[in-house]
């Protein structure tokens, strides 16, 4: 499967566009960037992470980072690609204020809650609206004249605005997201988790996800992983004979020393100690 890289995709600046008439078909892929895909004609079959969506003219699909992502059609249909890298999230084209919002029409992350998958439907004067706009960034990016980021970065971010809109997720789904993050969390304590990669599925920057996170859940990001990894290690301990070396394993601790440091400091006793408590 190929992966399409924000190197070879996006020139100049940090967003790319382009144009396909009469396409067909495009093999399985996924790319190191987020990508808008709109289409202007005809109808196809998107794939995106296995789950198959109709499109025609007026569709809008949003297909984050590492999205596995295909489609066909019976006849040529054509589309417009938007590729961005989730540094703009850090630079003002997404905000604190929609970045949750967005996560809404990911079809990629583990706590989706949007069933709708990331496809948005636009017609009548809205439909024309939005090839207004994807026109005007064609064309400011093909005359490249001053300024040309800053206006096709205003007009994505008119875009992005006019997609929550129709999704109606910008304040309704917020919440749900917070809390389908925390489910995932605390259903997956064994995933390898870093406070980076639980950022970027909420197109936050680290520390700004963290300070957030701290303020809904009264701890860090880091030491509620570590405490659901514990409970976890702790309830495994009380109810089966699995030997430390597996607890570790499935409780997702790195390594024996950090967890019997982070098990011995939360419990004062070790694991054995703490077995040996629950069987007498």
């Amino acid at each position: 499967m190929k992966v399409f890289t924000s190197e070879n995709c996006i020139d100049s600046g940090a967003i790319g566009l382009r144009r396909y008439n009469n396409a067909q078909s495009c093999p399985l892929h996924c790319h190191e960037f987020i990508e808008i895909v709109y289409i202007s004609d005809g109808e196809a079959l998107e794939v995106i992470d296995g789950v198959e969506y109709k499109v025609k003219r007026g569709d809008m699909i949003f297909i984050n980072c590492g999205a596995t992502h295909s489609f066909t059609s019976d006849t040529p249909f054509s589309h417009i690609e938007i590729f961005f890298s989730p540094n703009l999230v850090y630079e003002g084209v997404i905000t604190p204020a929609n970045a949750l919002a967005l996560l809404a029409l990911s079809s990629f992350d583990d706590m989706r809650k949007d069933q709708n998958g990331g496809k948005i439907s636009f017609s009548g004067e809205d439909r024309r609206e939005i090839e207004f706009i994807l026109e005007a960034m064609l064309k400011e990016r093909k005359d490249k004249e001053r300024g040309t980021l800053s206006v096709v970065e205003n007009y994505l971010n008119i875009l992005l605005i006019k997609m929550l809109r129709r999704a109606d997720a910008a304040d309704v789904l917020a919440d749900d997201i917070w809390e389908g993050l925390k489910e995932y969390i605390d259903n997956s304590p064994e995933e390898h988790m870093t406070l980076t990669a639980l950022a970027s599925k909420c197109f936050y920057n680290p520390s700004y996800f963290s300070r957030v996170f701290k303020h809904k859940f009264g701890s860090s990001p880091t030491e509620y992983i570590k405490n659901r990894r514990i409970e976890r290690a702790m309830a495994l301990l009380e109810n089966e004979d699995t030997s430390i070396e597996q607890i570790i394993q499935r409780s997702g601790f790195s390594d024996r020393s950090t967890f019997y440091h982070a098990f011995s400091k939360k419990n004062g006793m070790t694991p054995a100690e703490y077995r040996a408590k629950f069987k007498k």
